[in-house]
């Protein structure tokens, strides 16, 4: 069973525009974020100004806007939802097989040739005394 909780494949396709994600985040000043992104004040008061940063600047951003978390929570919550389903059915099994184990060995133990021990158990009619 191969489980997979994260991948490239869910970035998300598309993301708000630039003024958008400001807003989100109560319109930060343009150092704090160059500062958090590590790039050049310019860059980011161009960005304000235009509205428009490159996708890899965007996709940074958006993880920290309501946008972000939300989509983070939901993956974590339905990632912890199909685990604990997935316990409970393993756990449904490991019953199942005990159980039969335990059928198996209610059986009958009638012991067998090769079973370690001192001395061979006496089946009825049969004597190893002979053997000795």
């Amino acid at each position: 069973m191969n489980i997979q909780l994260s991948s490239i494949e869910q970035a998300p396709s598309s993301v708000p525009n630039w003024h958008l994600m400001m807003d989100d985040l109560c319109q930060p000043p343009a150092r704090r974020v160059a500062k958090v992104l590590g790039l050049s004040l310019r860059s980011i008061q161009r960005y304000n100004a235009t509205g428009y940063a490159p996708r890899h600047v965007c996709l940074a951003i958006f993880w920290l806007t309501n946008w972000g978390r939300s989509a983070v929570h939901c993956q974590a919550h339905n990632d912890a939802v199909m685990l604990a389903q997935l316990v409970r059915g393993l756990n449904d099994q490991i019953e199942q097989l005990t159980g039969r184990v335990d059928h198996l060995l209610s059986v009958g133990d009638f012991g067998s040739a090769n079973e370690p021990g001192d001395a061979p158990r006496s089946l009825p009619g049969r004597r190893y005394d002979a053997i000795r």
